[in-house]
């Protein structure tokens, strides 16, 4: 099945065309008729199109469930800002939200540290999700089989001499991590960054993101961990509440 043939039908779908006949979309695509049955066929198997009436087809709720994702994309950032402002002044170090993508995952925000010496990271990084406090809270909330798939993907290398390389040693402390429900990093990605990281769920207790404090190793392995942790989790909780 051709994968344009099938995006062509879906975008004849608009406002102010809110259902289709497949003669009708066999005319707007200048199709045969038999081809377009076969892709909306398979369409209607995914969910991605209804038959709301004998012949009439309209675009199915596998489209709320897409644009869900997108719109928390588009809004998680103003959604945390208030909460990561807060949780960079009461912790005085640099709080990154991220979000998993494909086998990496991507920095949605940052509020940096007001320190001269500080951990810093921007809206669009893309950061590996093997290593760090930030991205192993993903990880540890993702299924095995997708940490088996990034493991056999060739992409984990050793960025410094803590980045766990080894399948099993990961699948172990994975486990450890939500155990404890938080994740530790020290010189996993970068020598001498110090990070927790905690998971970010929505009303439906589906991973959407991660929380973490990160800051230079010297200053944060001063602090009371515990305590980061503590003022993390305040900070999930106010964000979770608007998921």
């Amino acid at each position: 099945m051709s994968a344009e043939k099938t995006l062509d039908i879906l975008e004849q779908f608009d406002f102010e065309t809110r259902a289709l006949s497949v003669p009708e979309l066999a005319t707007r695509l200048q199709q045969p008729q038999s081809s377009v049955y076969r892709h909306m066929r398979v369409l209607k198997e995914k969910g991605y199109l209804i038959e709301y009436s004998p012949g009439l087809y309209s675009l199915g709720y596998v489209f709320l469930k897409l644009a869900k994702i997108v719109k928390m994309d588009t809004n998680l950032p103003v959604i945390s800002h208030e909460a990561m402002r807060e949780l960079t002044k009461s912790t005085g170090e640099t709080s990154i939200l991220l979000v998993p993508s494909n086998l990496q995952a991507v920095c949605l925000g940052a509020v940096p540290s007001g320190h001269p010496i500080k951990v810093t990271s921007e809206q669009g990084n893309i950061v590996p999700i093997y290593g760090g406090a930030s991205s192993k809270a993903l990880l540890a909330y993702m299924a095995d089989h997708f940490v088996e798939e990034l493991f056999e993907s060739g992409i984990i290398k050793k960025h410094t001499e803590q980045t766990i390389v080894d399948l099993d040693e990961m699948l172990t402390h994975l486990d450890t991590i939500r155990q404890k429900g938080y994740a530790y990093s020290d010189s996993e990605i970068d020598e001498g960054v110090i990070s927790y990281g905690m998971p970010i769920f929505d009303s439906d207790h589906k991973l959407v993101a991660s929380l973490s404090v990160a800051g230079p190793k010297e200053r944060i392995a001063k602090r009371d961990s515990q305590e980061i942790v503590n003022e993390i989790k305040i900070a999930i909780e106010k964000i979770e509440k608007q998921l």
